[in-house]
């Protein structure tokens, strides 16, 4: 089931980005805290804490693209190093393949940090639960990608 649940999500976001350039990636409407590009790497990043803590022997949030695409940063915080949006794009096809095939041995494991979100009251101490979370996370974050894009197509037909 959650192979399914991930497989639905990526599929959504996949198509929703799918005819999307930099440009219209990196419109920031004006009563919007920022961009689709944020939102996509600020999904690949949570993605790839929730799901694998580290990676390449690094944690996560620290690597290069977290100054990016942490909690509370914004597109205000782009210069000019962070990835593009087509390399975003690619990333989450990788990631998604990562996720997909290590998923099953994933979910055994309980992580090095426990992740505590105290505003919400979650605890997550293994990789089953933030596994979950990283689910609800994603399709919280498409639901941002597709307001976003509906907010650019109005301003367009204006």
């Amino acid at each position: 089931m959650i192979k399914e649940q991930l497989q639905v999500t990526q599929n959504l976001i996949t198509k929703s980005i799918k005819d999307l350039d930099e440009n219209e990636a990196t419109i920031q409407p004006d009563n919007a805290n920022n961009n689709i590009k944020w939102q996509l790497g600020h999904l690949i990043l949570l993605n790839d804490f929730l799901v694998f803590e580290n990676i390449n022997g690094e944690n996560a949030l620290k690597q290069t693209n977290a100054k990016y695409f942490l909690w509370g940063t914004s597109p205000k915080d782009f210069d000019g190093n962070e990835p593009s949006f087509e390399e975003l794009k690619s990333l989450l096809k990788e990631q998604f393949d990562r996720i997909f095939n290590s998923l099953e041995e994933q979910l055994k494991k309980d992580r090095n940090e426990v992740i505590e979100l105290k505003n919400i009251g979650i605890t997550m101490e293994n990789f089953n639960q933030s596994i979950h979370f990283a689910i609800l996370h994603s399709n919280r974050h498409f639901g941002q990608i597709v307001l976003l894009k509906s907010m650019i197509d109005n301003e367009k037909q204006s």
